[in-house]
């Protein structure tokens, strides 16, 4: 039968739960369907530890047409990015992604399914910092540039007007450490400690 994308989410996030470095750090968080770049994107799986990464799943049920927009998207946000894709895109797939993403691929071994490996990951050279302050929400924007001294005007500044203040005014690692931080931390997400997935 072919394969949805909730087939091959459960034994992913099985896999991950097993993954150094990510099963020995426990501030480790995964985020599903997770929003990027206002909006325009939302990745399958983030995990974020001490990198945002980001894995996409390609099912039998899913086309590859939205594909090239998503790495546009994507390749703005997140740190690794791995592909995740049934045997049938696999091909096509590897033709349309970058060098720099991982891409691993689902087979189905008697009853269940197996994720292997391909190419691993390797780090995003294409970070637009302006995304990552965009993520932030206008509380978290207005507490980092408090931090930095800059308070005047800007509480009537829109959310893309103080990401563009923060990227002017505080250094792009700084940037990154905070974002990551705030994504681990905020309550109301559905964000998981890696740890808890460990039963798959």
């Amino acid at each position: 039968m072919p394969l949805y994308d909730q087939d091959i989410r459960g034994p992913l996030l099985n896999k991950l739960s097993k993954l150094e470095p990510y099963s020995s750090d426990p501030s480790t968080v995964v985020i599903p369907e997770m929003d990027v770049c206002a909006g325009n994107a939302r990745i399958d799986i983030a995990v974020i530890n001490h990198n945002i990464n980001g894995y996409e799943i390609k099912s039998e049920r899913d086309t590859l047409e939205r594909l090239p927009s998503q790495i546009e998207f994507y390749n703005k946000f997140f740190d690794n990015i791995t592909l995740v894709v049934s045997g049938s895109h696999f091909s096509k797939a590897k033709e349309i992604i970058p060098d720099w993403w991982g891409i691993e691929y689902v087979v189905e071994e008697e009853d269940s399914l197996v994720i292997y490996s391909e190419r691993e990951p390797r780090q995003n050279k294409e970070l637009d910092i302006l995304s990552l302050a965009c993520i932030l929400w206008k509380s978290e924007q207005l507490e980092l540039l408090k931090k930095y001294g800059i308070t005047k005007g800007v509480k009537s500044k829109t959310r893309y007007e103080l990401a563009e203040k923060i990227v002017n005014n505080v250094s792009n690692n700084d940037i990154k450490e905070y974002v990551k931080e705030k994504l681990k931390s905020r309550e109301s997400w559905r964000a998981v400690p890696i740890q808890q997935l460990c039963d798959g």
